[in-house]
């Protein structure tokens, strides 16, 4: 939210700025009334600009110059009353039309007592000092209530404030209180603290203005102004250092210089002006008070840290797919240990039952080919699911075996070790093979945002603290915004915590207002206590759609779901899942997959990649089969490329012109495989070009959705799709009807 300068009541304000125009009317400038407490009055509104009249009207009165006072207090409260009553406006605008009322003002009061063609000369700087000034201050003042930089490195922002900070500095020099100077203590407190922020060249640059306007204000300053520039030099080759070892170079750089010019009463003026000058600059929190005052910072280093950031994901990527190798590997080896050979079984029977047995060498010696062969029939009864018994035993061994039945209880046994075994490992198998997978489109998401990041992407830093002050003053908490321009588009993505006071509507129209440029409808997704929000610039298409649902049965659910959203990024996309059967289940299922790739898509991530993610999800969102077909329709609203991504969905129907083009789906399901079959088909869709979205129980061919279009002539979408939904249930065969979905897109411009 801006913060407007004494925002709430405060009675400490109207005695400060009495007091500061007070001291501008007692200033002089070569001789004269300095112009500056007229350009005082003309920066103020309201309340402000009557006590800044109070103020400056007291200064000329207390001057003694009541001939001289009488017209420059006239034009100070006519200032007044033009400020309160007609100019309000804000901006360029604004700023122009209250320089040049200030320059106007200061130029009649000086040409009305000149007497010679240096007072003319003197009369006309003034005014331009005065409306330059004015038009300085009133851009500073602005900017600091948006919480904006000051400077951003401009010629046009750093010419009218060098002449300001000369002529300025030159007034206030000729206030004095004792040994004191009022100039000498403020160019050396700005001077230092221009150097502390800005190094050598703002500490330079500020201090070769601020000697300039010494020596124009009084001709004794001329060496102290000399030895000031020395002092601002060093001050800046020391700022790194901290405030204390500036301050003291400042000082001991300036008293040796102006020692060496020659110590009288004016130099020791000058040092005890620095004096002060040092312990206000150590005094001031300048933290807080240069929190605007930022160099420029440019679209290039802000380019150069999206890269860095893009880099850092691209490693945390790579990170990511190391590990899914390491667990590949893990799993080859792990897998290579396993034994799946069934005559462990039997072996380790045998061993513990037979070998204590008095045939042992007749069984597993002379006729050992016989007791395998045996053996090995047992496996087509076990796998059966059929258990063993003495009845099984067959040949010699069956008439000789005195422990037949503890035999067969212990091959049961270590057979049944044997399936758990082999079934939880295939379990594990499967967990394993889905970890890696949802291991390898983690990996491939860090990598799309990454690429994403890395893209030629130019970020507004004004635009974004504009967007951040607009959403707080929408009742967001502490938010964030990035502005950035992709191909010529602006796209907006901010986050804050809180709820948002307004509609999406409303706000839509207030970035309208804010940034100059037409958007879409903002989107606006909550996650836990923080909210998103994301806006493009209005597109070259937008979409008309419409829907028609028909269940199997009248009384059941429809195992279908469709949905739509939009990505932030001018990404349209139209979902239809249809659950495997139909009723209840089959919606949960479809709902599921619609609800959760709505979410990632929202969020940013890629078509495919959000779609693998969801194949993964499915597969270990139950102990049951949960698959549903998926069928995205992705539209690109600035350019109208379409892109069809089907995962086992039925056909769609594209009608461009006079012309209908089936397009056949084809993969399998989400959720069926750990590897996803998945096809996609592009092309160019162009104004009133029509989709229609089908599932697989609407049996429909292209000269049905001709005559459909042919009996909807007009263009009324809801009539066509419930046309097209009729044909498709009166196409089903008797007994084999089924959920029925038909959704069409028109692009619109």
């Amino acid at each position: 939210m801006e913060k407007e300068l004494f925002s709430k009541p405060n009675y400490f304000k109207y005695p400060v700025i009495i007091f500061c125009g007070l001291g501008l009317a007692l200033a002089s400038l070569m001789g004269k009334i300095s112009p500056f407490g007229t350009v005082f009055i003309s920066c103020m509104n309201g309340t402000d600009c009557l006590s800044a009249f109070a103020g400056t009207a007291l200064g000329y009165l207390l001057r003694g110059d009541f001939v001289a006072a009488v017209p420059t207090v006239a034009a100070g409260a006519a200032i007044c009353v033009i400020r309160i009553f007609f100019v309000r406006s804000k901006g360029v605008a604004g700023r122009l039309v209250s320089g040049g009322l200030a320059g106007a003002a200061v130029l009649l009061t000086n040409i009305i007592t000149v007497s010679g063609a240096s007072d003319i000369f003197l009369s006309f700087a003034f005014g331009l000092i005065a409306a330059i000034s004015c038009y300085t201050f009133l851009g500073i003042s602005e900017k600091l209530k948006k919480e904006e930089k000051i400077f951003s490195g401009k010629n046009s922002e750093l010419l009218p404030a060098g002449v300001t900070l000369i002529f300025i500095t030159a007034s206030f020099t000729d206030l004095s209180f004792g040994i004191f100077n009022l100039g000498e203590i403020i160019s050396g407190t700005i001077t230092l603290a221009a150097a502390y922020r800005f190094r050598l060249s703002g500490g330079v640059s500020v201090g070769v203005l601020c000697a300039l306007g010494m020596a124009i204000g009084s001709g004794t300053f001329a060496y102290a102004a000399l030895a000031f520039s020395a002092g601002a030099l060093t001050a800046s080759l020391t700022a790194s250092k901290g405030r204390i070892p500036m301050a003291a170079a400042f000082l001991l750089s300036s008293a040796f210089l102006g020692a060496l010019l020659g110590m009288d009463r004016t130099m020791l003026s000058f040092i005890a002006d620095m004096l002060v000058a040092s312990v206000i600059f150590m005094a001031l929190p300048l933290n807080k008070i240069m929190t605007g005052i930022r160099p420029r910072v440019s679209a290039a280093s802000d380019g150069l840290s999206a890269e860095v950031f893009a880099g850092r994901l691209e490693l945390v990527g790579n990170t990511v797919g190391e590990l899914r190798y390491a667990v590949e590997k893990t799993a080859e080896t792990l897998d290579s240990t396993v034994n799946n050979d069934f005559s462990d079984i039997y072996n380790s029977a045998c061993d513990s039952i037979c070998k204590n047995c008095r045939f042992n060498m007749k069984c597993w010696g002379e006729e050992y080919n016989d007791s395998v062969r045996m053996m090995n029939g047992f496996i087509k009864i076990l796998r059966r699911g059929e258990k063993l018994t003495s009845d099984d035993f067959t040949g010699a061994i069956s008439a000789r075996c005195e422990k037949k039945e503890r035999l067969c209880e212990c091959i049961n046994k270590k057979y049944d070790d044997f399936v758990s075994v082999g079934q939880m490992n295939r379990r594990v198998k499967e967990m394993r093979n889905v970890l890696t997978k949802q291991l390898d489109n983690t990996e491939r998401l860090f990598n799309s945002i990454a690429e994403e990041f890395g893209k030629d992407v130019t970020y507004n830093t004004e635009a974004s603290l504009k967007v951040g002050r607009l959403l707080e003053r929408c009742g967001l908490v502490s938010p964030r915004a990035a502005v950035k321009t992709v191909d010529e588009n602006m796209i907006i993505e901010a986050y804050g915590e809180g709820e948002l006071a307004c509609t999406a509507e409303e706000l839509g129209d207030m970035l309208i207002e804010l940034l100059q440029k037409e958007f879409d409808l903002p989107c606006v997704l909550e996650f836990g206590k923080r909210v998103r929000i994301t806006a493009f610039q209005r597109a070259e298409y937008g979409i008309k759609s419409a829907s028609c649902q028909y269940s199997r049965r009248k009384e059941s659910a429809n195992g279908d779901f469709l949905t739509a959203c939009v990505d932030g990024k001018g990404n349209y996309y139209s979902i239809i899942s249809d659950g495997m059967g139909s009723g209840t289940r089959a919606r949960i299922d479809s709902a599921f997959a619609c609800g959760l790739l709505t979410k990632f898509l929202e969020s940013g991530v890629g078509v495919e990649a959000s779609i693998e993610m969801l194949n993964t999800a499915l597969m270990v969102k139950s102990l049951d089969e949960s698959f549903a077909t998926l069928d995205v329709c992705q539209v690109d609203l600035y350019t109208g490329k379409t892109t069809l991504y089907k995962a086992g969905g039925a056909d769609t129907f594209v009608r461009s012109g006079k012309k209908v083009t089936r397009i056949k789906g084809s993969g399998l399901p989400v959720g069926v495989s750990g590897t996803l079959s998945l096809s996609a088909q592009s092309f160019a869709a162009g104004e009133d070009d029509v989709i229609i979205m089908t599932t697989d129980g609407a049996d429909l061919s292209e000269q049905w959705i001709e005559q459909a279009f042919l009996k909807d002539s007009c263009g009324n979408m809801e009539e066509l799709v419930k046309t097209v939904a009729g044909a498709a249930r009166f196409n089903c065969e008797k007994g084999r009807e089924d959920d029925i979905s038909i959704v069409a897109l028109q692009l619109k411009k």
